[in-house]
């Protein structure tokens, strides 16, 4: 629904403000000389970058990510969403592993331009003859100007490669972890995507590398690389394994925070829905199990994160019976065993326990033994 999207919007800028100045830091360390390094880890890069250029040094290239992050949302959580639904099971790890993998690939068209931009306005201070961009879209219109349309998706096939085990790692890493507890509370949630976000860049970084010097390349000059694999295999020849793997402390140092951050915000988001009294549309693997459950101020946040599929339709045949019975007869009159016992056995027929006759009274139903109700 539209909170949904909302709330995924909202907590993408919140983990953009809180992980950009981490991944300023790791632009730097994945393009200085391994052999040469000006920085000696993230926090001398940190303080390095804030003496010389002031706070705002960390915060460069921010507005072209946090203008794309609302887009980029969209289409992570409509891909990811909509695919998953179409899965026989919805709900197994298979399923969020291949709407992971398609909802990479899809960002990743919107990513790449956008981390072009990102890319060059982090590193354009250390490089004299370098274009000086004063905003994103200038960056990606002199792109174009200069290299045409294809230069304006420069690394697209990197980022593609990153994203699609990358998103595949996060929410299969995400739904397993918050699957450990059966009612998963709000620290936990954050703690689920922290970590989430955690495994995605473990599998995903050394894609990452290549990508950003690809990116990188050409800034005032002809590029170096011929492509990809000439990128990775050159600098593997110069620097060993260490090479893709430049940068990963600040990465690892960032990906828990911010994605933290984006985590709290949505609960944030969601918890104002709960204090409308707004309904959530929830879709289960049946194209046409669609309920509309009301959220009230004491439903815990996890129910939101975690949909128990089978306690919901226990709940909905209880309340068909309910009506069913209802419509048997007037109150105070006791309808007889046998049609009670049919109407136990087409809803419940696993349950061979013995049903005794409901009784009604008091425009209320006493309904003992089926349904576990002692009222």
């Amino acid at each position: 629904m539209a909170f949904d999207f909302v709330a995924g919007c909202l907590g993408g800028c919140a983990g953009v403000l809180v992980g950009h100045p981490f991944d300023t830091v790791k632009v730097h360390l994945q393009m200085q000389d391994v052999k040469n390094p000006i920085y000696r880890g993230t926090f001398h890069c940190i303080s390095s970058l804030v003496r010389t250029d002031g706070v705002k040094s960390l915060y460069r290239g921010m507005s072209s990510p946090l203008m794309g992050i609302s887009v980029v949302n969209a289409i992570v959580f409509g891909v990811y969403g909509n695919v998953q639904r179409q899965m026989v099971d919805s709900n197994s790890l298979y399923s969020h592993f291949i709407a992971g993998c398609v909802s990479g690939f899809a960002q990743s068209i919107v990513c790449s331009p956008m981390e072009l931009a990102k890319t060059r306005m982090q590193l354009q201070h250390m490089d004299p003859k370098a274009p000086q961009y004063k905003s994103p879209i200038e960056c990606i219109r002199h792109i174009i100007q200069t290299d045409g349309f294809k230069g304006g998706f420069r690394g697209l096939g990197m980022t593609a490669l990153r994203d699609v085990p990358g998103f595949a790692a996060y929410f299969v890493s995400y739904e397993w972890l918050m699957s450990l507890k059966e009612k998963p509370s709000v620290p936990h949630a954050l703690t689920a995507g922290g970590l989430a976000g955690i495994a995605s860049w473990l599998i995903s970084y050394p894609t990452d590398v290549i990508k950003t010097l690809l990116q990188a390349d050409g800034m005032s000059s002809a590029p170096v690389y011929k492509g990809a694999w000439d990128c990775a295999v050159r600098n593997y020849n110069k620097d060993g394994l260490h090479f893709f793997f430049r940068g990963l402390n600040s990465t690892i140092i960032r990906a828990f925070p911010a994605n933290a951050a984006c985590f709290y915000v949505v609960a944030c988001i969601l918890g104002l829905t709960k204090r409308a009294n707004l309904d959530m549309e929830l879709q289960t693997t049946d194209q046409l199990a669609i309920s509309r459950v009301p959220i009230s101020a004491e439903m815990p946040l996890s129910y939101l994160h975690r949909y128990d599929k089978e306690r919901h339709e226990v709940r909905e045949k209880r309340y068909t019976m309910v009506k069913i019975l209802q419509s048997l007869g007037a109150f105070n009159e006791a309808v007889c065993h046998s049609e009670i016992e049919d109407l136990a056995h087409e809803f419940y027929p696993e349950n061979d326990n013995d049903f005794k006759y409901y009784v009604f009274e008091d425009e209320r139903i006493k309904i003992r033994e089926l349904c576990g109700d002692n009222d």
